[in-house]
C-alpha cells in the first residue's frame, strides 16, 4: 500500500529477504536515476544517494527503516537532505517514500507522474526582484552580501504555485528552509500567508503573559489554544 506524503505514513515490517534480484535492484535504480526533471544535475546525485539508502544491497521492498539522522549523515556534509526528498516525494513523483516521524521507507519501486521541471526566474527578472527588495531577504530583512539569496514560490509548487513574474520573492537559505517545513502538509490560504507575502502579513508575536493566559484558558476549557484565540479575535471582530 502506497499513500501520498500529505497523509500520516504508515510504515510496514521491512522485507527479510530481497524480493528482487541484485540486477532488478541496479535496473530500477538506473532507470528511476535516468527519469529526474530536476534540471540539477547536483541535486541527482543527492536523489541517487538517498533512493540507494532506503533500498540498500541485498534488501528488498518494503525497505528498512531510515532515521533522518541516518539520511542526514548520509549525505554529509550536504545541509538540507531533506528539502531533496521532499522533491523526490514531490516532483519527482516517488510517492512511495513514506514518513513516519523522524523515519522514512521506500514501500515499492512505483513511481508516479512527474510535476513540470522546477524553473528559476530569468537573470533580468532575477536582478529586477532583488531590486525592488533592496537587496534583502523578504522574510527576515537579512542583505547581501552577509547572506545570499535565492528565488522562491511565493505560492508552493506543490499548492499550484507557478513560475510566473509575481509568484518570486528573494529568501535567504535559513528563510527557505523555515518556509519548506512551514508548508509542508500545510492547508492554510496561501494568499494571507506570512511566508508567501511577507510584506504583506508579518508573523504575529504574543507576550508571554498573554501566552500563559491563552494556555491556562485553554487547559481550563480542554481545548486547543488556537480556537481559544480565534475565539478572542471573533469577539473582537463582532465589535466593529
Amino acid at each position: 500500500m502506497v499513500r501520498n506524503r500529505s497523509a500520516k505514513g504508515t510504515l510496514f515490517n521491512p522485507a527479510k529477504a530481497a524480493t528482487y534480484t541484485a540486477e532488478g535492484r541496479q535496473a530500477w535504480l538506473e532507470s528511476a536515476s535516468a527519469g529526474f526533471v530536476n534540471p540539477s544535475k547536483a541535486n541527482h546525485r543527492y536523489y541517487r544517494l538517498i533512493l540507494e539508502l532506503l533500498w540498500p544491497v541485498g534488501h528488498g521492498l518494503p525497505g528498512p527503516i531510515v532515521s533522518e539522522s541516518a539520511i542526514r549523515q548520509h549525505l554529509a556534509p550536504y545541509r538540507d537532505p531533506f528539502r531533496r526528498m521532499r522533491e523526490l516525494q514531490g516532483d519527482e513523483g516517488f510517492k512511495s517514500i513514506v514518513k513516519s516521524g523522524v523515519s522514512y521507507q521506500l514501500q515499492s519501486p512505483e513511481v508516479s507522474a512527474k510535476r513540470e521541471p522546477r524553473t528559476k526566474p530569468k537573470a533580468a527578472l532575477w536582478r529586477h526582484i532583488k531590486s525592488q527588495s533592496d537587496g534583502a531577504c523578504a522574510k527576515c530583512g537579512h542583505k547581501e552580501p552577509e547572506i545570499k539569496l535565492s528565488p522562491d514560490h511565493r505560492r508552493p509548487r506543490s499548492r499550484g504555485g507557478t513560475g510566473d513574474d509575481l509568484n518570486w520573492q528573494p529568501l535567504c537559505h535559513q528563510c527557505n528552509i523555515l518556509k519548506s517545513a512551514a508548508c509542508q502538509n500545510c492547508e492554510r490560504e496561501c494568499g494571507v500567508c506570512y511566508w508567501a507575502y511577507p510584506e504583506e502579513y508579518s508573523q504575529l508575536e504574543i507576550d508571554d503573559h498573554h501566552r500563559q493566559q491563552i494556555k491556562n484558558e485553554a487547559a481550563k476549557r480542554k481545548i486547543s489554544q488556537e480556537q481559544v484565540l480565534i475565539e478572542i479575535l471573533r469577539k473582537h471582530f463582532l465589535n466593529y
